[in-house]
């Protein structure tokens, strides 16, 4: 068997069974263009550090290339076309500097200022009132960009004020209750004179009633972005990501929780819960201490040297 028609039969039966496998497929595909007429039999451990080594490939991607592979390989093996894996020695651990960046609420209030200006352009997929919307609907959910540009209208209960995310990151669905805020804003957008709204139809609409792609909302922010003069200094490659919402909203969750003399350590796995996570370590690596943060949990461990009510 050739490793293309290997490739093509293992994507096709995996989607077949329901899974999405987009960025899988696409790293499959891409070994393909390299390999794509040899045996299978024929791939070397030599061939697909070649592959795992090319261009612009960082741990992260790596890792993620290295992973696809060998279920790839294993799926084979197990099915007798394959009596070893072809996979070479893992990459070393490293550790990521990457920090996600947690816009403080004087910087939302910039970006949402600037919307207009950003979207001025009548030409502009996404219009200013609907931009906006997003914006505030993935602050105040802290919801994935692709989760919320995926929801249909027969996903929003306005109603019961819930919404049903279906097909997440990890294929399992779960059900995000609205804050009074997020769900008056859902309420005025649906409201939206020209808006097509059968079931069917995307939640957040472009100017011409289509989905909005996530390539789109990520332009149109760091653009936005500009505008409002939000950033990290220029010698720090990772600048602020419309993703950076749903940091920044598990960061201000949880300052509020201290603020209020809640129990954030009962609390923390509702908060997991909440944003999809699998464990709740993923929730932890959310929670970039901010100076806020830093501040109200001094002030709680203080009352817990010292006593009062909250020592807890």
């Amino acid at each position: 068997m050739k490793l293309k028609d290997a490739a093509n039969l293992y994507i096709s039966r995996r989607q077949a069974g329901g899974e999405k496998l987009y960025t899988p497929a696409a790293m499959l595909r891409s070994f393909c263009r390299r390999y794509g007429n040899r045996m299978l039999r024929s791939i070397t451990s030599a061939d697909v550090k070649v592959f795992l080594d090319g261009p612009f490939t960082g741990p992260a991607t790596w890792r993620q290339k290295y992973g696809m592979l060998r279920v790839f390989f294993e799926y084979w093996r197990r099915r007798g076309e394959l009596q070893s894996l072809p996979m070479p020695l893992a990459a070393p651990k490293y550790v990521s500097a990457f920090v996600p960046y947690i816009y403080s609420r004087q910087e939302l209030k910039a970006l949402l200022n600037a919307v207009p200006i950003c979207q001025k352009n009548a030409q502009c997929f996404l219009s200013a009132e609907t931009f906006r919307t997003l914006l505030l609907f993935l602050y105040g959910t802290g919801m994935r960009v692709g989760e919320a540009l995926r929801l249909r209208l027969m996903d929003v209960d306005l109603a019961n004020g819930v919404i049903t995310i279906r097909g997440t990151k990890f294929y399992k669905s779960r059900l995000v209750p609205l804050g009074n805020d997020v769900h008056q804003l859902l309420r005025q957008y649906a409201a939206m004179p020209g808006r097509r709204n059968q079931q069917e139809q995307s939640l957040f609409q472009s100017r011409i009633h289509e989905a909005i792609k996530r390539p789109v909302v990520e332009k149109s922010f760091q653009r936005l972005r500009r505008i409002a003069s939000v950033s990290r200094p220029n010698v720090n490659p990772y600048q602020p990501r419309v993703h950076d919402l749903r940091h920044t909203f598990a960061v201000h969750r949880v300052t509020t929780w201290y603020q209020q003399g809640a129990d954030v350590q009962a609390l923390l796995p509702a908060l997991s819960t909440y944003l999809g996570h699998v464990d709740l370590s993923s929730t932890q690596r959310y929670l970039t201490m901010t100076p806020e943060l830093l501040d109200e949990a001094n002030r709680r461990f203080q009352r817990y040297v010292y006593g009062g009510s909250d020592a807890r």
